[in-house]
């Protein structure tokens, strides 16, 4: 190949051409190439932090106080701050505040309740009452002294038994549709809503309210017919299992699992709820029958409270 004259007016190269460049022609871009070693290392101590260990979560920009890392997180996060325990004297004091904020509906929709429970449950004991025979048991004794005694025994027969049954099924069937409309305008109050007469009478989920009630109170009559003492385990272990139905739309059989195991999981604040919410009823009790309308609806507060708080769901806070 020849080279190229010059243009004119320029004198030719020396040599006839351009030597190269020492260590051959620079990359392309014209830049040289950078010198050896590349950039010096850090100095000791003044390098990145080594990265934490897999599976750690990073810590939180600055600034963002309350954060907290999931369990297993990196060395020295920072504690966590999650909601505050459970605490029994917390919720009654939430329900009390609760139900002072909400009194004449709570009270209202609990006298009228209470009266219909009554009246049926009344009525159906008139029926049974006027459907069973009375006769006495004569007995005599012969010895020095000639002895009678006698005593009234009530049978029922089995047209009575049958009133009693079924009556005993509306009954329950009634007060089903009560509790899921009572616990409702209950759920509504932990939820921070504002709750009128009307948010009583709202019922939810009757169905498997009364199935649950059922299962229930099958489950804890037959506790009670053994010793007594398994029908209070019985109450203990079932006493949220209505409430998860109406706050969580379960199953009957999924309520019945979701209150054993709450109560399984957290036996010593249940017991303290359980006990605490039978002394407020006997105390309600005591002042001439007429404090349940406030022991009623504290007690109930006070079960909703401790559902959500120990099934991990949220209350509103007592000052809402």
């Amino acid at each position: 190949m020849t080279d190229q004259p010059p243009p004119e007016g320029y004198p030719p190269p020396p040599g006839g051409s351009y030597p190269p460049p020492p260590g051959g022609f620079p990359p392309p871009g014209g830049f040289p190439p950078p010198p050896p070693g590349g950039f010096p290392p850090p100095p000791p101590g003044a390098g990145f932090p080594p990265p934490p260990p897999p599976g750690a979560v990073p810590p939180p920009a600055p600034g963002y106080g309350g954060w907290a890392p999931a369990p297993g997180g990196y060395p020295g996060a920072p504690a966590q701050f999650g909601p505050a325990p459970f605490s029994v004297g917390d919720g009654l004091s939430w329900a009390w505040n609760k139900f002072s904020k909400n009194a004449v509906p709570l009270i209202v929709a609990s006298l009228i309740f209470g009266l219909i429970v009554g009246v049926l449950s009344f009525g159906l004991q008139l029926v049974v009452s006027s459907m069973s025979s009375t006769t006495p048991d004569v007995s005599y004794s012969d010895g020095d002294s000639f002895g009678y005694s006698a005593a009234w025994s009530t049978q029922l027969g089995f047209g009575g038994l049958v009133v009693a049954f079924l009556g005993g099924l509306v009954v329950l069937a009634v007060a089903g549709a009560i509790a899921s409309a009572y616990l409702g305008g209950l759920l509504d109050i932990a939820d921070g809503r504002p709750v009128t007469v009307g948010s009583f009478f709202r019922p939810r989920n009757i169905g498997a309210v009364v199935i649950t009630s059922l299962i229930v109170g099958i489950i804890t009559e037959i506790g009670y017919a053994l010793c007594f003492v398994p029908g209070l385990i019985a109450s203990i272990f079932l006493m949220f299992a209505i409430i998860a139905v109406v706050d969580r739309n379960h199953s009957p059989v999924d309520a019945v699992k979701a209150s054993f195991d709450i109560a399984k999981n957290n036996i010593g604040p249940v017991i303290l709820v359980w006990l605490l919410s039978a002394l407020i009823v006997v105390v309600g009790a005591l002042v001439c029958g007429v404090g349940l309308i406030v022991a009623m609806p504290v007690a109930a507060l006070l079960h909703v409270y401790a559902f959500r708080r120990l099934s991990g769901g949220q209350v509103a806070p007592a000052t809402a």
